[in-house]
C-alpha cells in the first residue's frame, strides 16, 4: 500500500473514507474530475450509493451513545445520496468544499466539511482519500449567506474525549472561520466556479458494491 506521491487519473473511481478513531465511519465512491498540484476534484451523481458503518443491531451514530459507538466494531450499511456532489479537496487544508446539485443538475448549495487534511492512497487496484470528519461544518447558500452546522452536537461530543476523534476545538473553529472569510469575500471557491459543472456524459455509473479492501488501515498523517 502507498500514500507517498499518489496521483489520481481523471475518470477513475476513488473512495472517500472518514475515520473515527480506529474505525472507518464512512465510505463513499467518487469519480476523479481533475488532479491539480494543489487539490483534487471529485464527482458523484445523484443516486450514488455509499456506506456508513452502523452498530451490529442497526443503530446509527445518532441513535447510539458515543462511548458505545467508539468501543463497538461496526458493520457497513448502505445509503444513497439524493443530490449530485462535486467535492474539492485542497492539499493540507482543514476542510473540503462541496457543491450540491439537484438531480436536474442545478447547483443549490455549498457545504464546507471541516476535517483533517485528506491523504491520498493506493492499495492494489483500490484508490482513495482518507480524512477524519470533525462534525462541525458550514453551510453556504447561493447568495453566500452562511450558517454553522451541528454546533450543539460538536460541543456535546467534545465533553467525551475518551470516545471522540476530535481533540483540538480551536483548530476546527479556525478552519471554519477561514472558510467563512472566503465566503464573505466572494473568493474562490465561492466565486461561481463550477456552479455550472456538468460531468462527462461518457462516464459510467459508479459501482453500487462495497469494494474489497474498504476497511484497509487508515492513511492518517499521524502514522
Amino acid at each position: 500500500m502507498s500514500k507517498e506521491n499518489v496521483e489520481f487519473v481523471p475518470g477513475e473511481t476513488v473512495y472517500l473514507r472518514h475515520a473515527q478513531r480506529d474505525q472507518v465511519g464512512m465510505v463513499f465512491p467518487l469519480r476523479v474530475v481533475e488532479e491539480r498540484g494543489d487539490a483534487v476534484v471529485l464527482w458523484a451523481p445523484a443516486g450514488t450509493r455509499g456506506w456508513h458503518t452502523n452498530m451490529p443491531d442497526g443503530r446509527s451514530m445518532g441513535q447510539t451513545p458515543l462511548p458505545e459507538w467508539s468501543a463497538t466494531r461496526r458493520v457497513p450499511a448502505p445509503h444513497t445520496v439524493g443530490h449530485g456532489v462535486l467535492s474539492w479537496h485542497p492539499r493540507g487544508r482543514d476542510y473540503s468544499i462541496r457543491w450540491f446539485y439537484r438531480p436536474d443538475g442545478t447547483f443549490y448549495r455549498w457545504y464546507a466539511n471541516l476535517e483533517a487534511p485528506s491523504v491520498l492512497w493506493r492499495d492494489g487496484g483500490l484508490a482513495g482519500l482518507d480524512t477524519a470528519d470533525w462534525d462541525l461544518d458550514v453551510v453556504i447558500e447561493p447568495d453566500r449567506s452562511w450558517a454553522w452546522k451541528d454546533e450543539e452536537l460538536f460541543a456535546e461530543r467534545l465533553t467525551m474525549p475518551e470516545a471522540y476523534w476530535v481533540d483540538d476545538e480551536d483548530r476546527v473553529r479556525r478552519a471554519g472561520k477561514e472558510v467563512i472569510a472566503l465566503v464573505e469575500a466572494g473568493a474562490f471557491p465561492f466565486d461561481g466556479t463550477w456552479c455550472g459543472f456538468r460531468p462527462d456524459p461518457a462516464w459510467p455509473p459508479l459501482s453500487p458494491e462495497l469494494p474489497a479492501g474498504w476497511d484497509r488501515p487508515y492513511s492518517g498523517r499521524d502514522e
